[in-house]
């Protein structure tokens, strides 16, 4: 590991080290240390592109990061030396440490920082999906939702509400390759003893509140959503953690997996709860949901 003094005393001297930016490319091309070339280390041709850039194993090398709170610098390092480039020492400070002490940096423009606009977002229906998993004594099946239709009126923030449509009559199942037992599943799904879809085709969540964990990192759970879902007609209470992320142009995506109690909502079929004597009928109460909505461009 090398020190801030170290480094620019090697900077300033008749044999300065290659110095390497491991960040992606739009950071360093936003700030970065004067003297420094860029090779992002989250690229899976990290590697192959610094050897490119300096082919001799032996050269002395400096990378560096953002700041000691990420471990960007000594990953470099680490997959370097993994590699058999033997002069690699690591600027653990990174960027952040050497601005904080007022060194030359170059500077270009800044990405903008985006935030949600205020106003409704659309869902973007081909990107959105909705992953179910049901169980029973036997096993598992899986299977998908189509999102009909969407939308989540941006306030402050992320603070909003909405209301999503899902096409209950697109349920498919995904597990069963046999072709007849697919289909006779499905049918099933779709009979009255389950969703009867023929007279509730369609189910709504409407999305009351979202209240945001600023203290997540990036991909972490960082929303509690609460709202309501009608399901085959019964309106119930329904709260979920979730990850939202700003995507770029301002669009939304959210990630979330829950459990539900399918009974709540009048799905009784094969539960031990309502039946008895099941045996191999028996189809657990608890159905687990996969939700990933995708708005469409953000809101002008």
């Amino acid at each position: 590991m090398i020190t801030r003094n170290e480094l620019k005393a090697l900077l300033e001297s008749g044999a300065p080290p290659a110095l390497i930016d491991v960040m992606p490319g739009e950071v360093f091309a936003a700030a970065h240390i004067k003297e420094a070339r860029n090779c992002c280390v989250y690229e899976i041709d990290f590697v192959e592109k610094v050897g490119k850039a300096i082919p001799d194993k032996a050269a002395a090398i400096v990378v560096y990061g953002s700041s000691t709170h990420s471990l960007s610098s000594s990953t470099a390092k680490e997959k370097l030396s993994h590699a058999g480039f033997t002069g690699v020492q690591d600027y653990r400070g990174g960027l952040a440490d050497w601005e904080s002490a007022g060194l030359p940096v170059e500077r270009g423009q800044s990405p903008p920082e985006e935030n949600p606009r205020a106003g409704p977002h659309q869902v973007d229906t081909a990107r959105s999906l909705v992953t179910w998993t049901g169980r029973n004594i036997n096993g598992a099946h899986t299977g998908t939702i189509a999102l009909k239709g969407g939308w989540i009126e941006i306030t402050t923030a992320l603070a909003g509400h909405g209301e999503f449509t899902l096409d209950m009559d697109s349920i498919a199942d995904t597990d069963l390759a046999d072709s007849t037992y697919n289909r006779m599943l499905v049918a099933h799904l779709k009979s009255d003893d389950f969703f009867d879809t023929v007279r509730f085709p369609v189910a709504t969540f409407n999305l009351k509140h979202i209240t945001l964990n600023s203290h997540a990192h990036p991909g972490q759970i960082n929303a509690d959503i609460d709202g309501e879902l009608t399901l085959k007609g019964v309106t119930e209470g329904l709260g979920f953690p979730a990850l939202i992320e700003l995507l770029p142009g301002g669009k939304l995506a959210a990630e979330a997996h829950f459990d539900i109690d399918r009974t709540r909502w009048g799905v009784m079929y094969g539960s031990g709860r309502f039946y008895e004597k099941l045996g191999k009928h028996l189809v657990h109460d608890i159905i687990s949901l996969g939700v990933h909505i995708v708005t469409a461009q953000g809101a002008g």
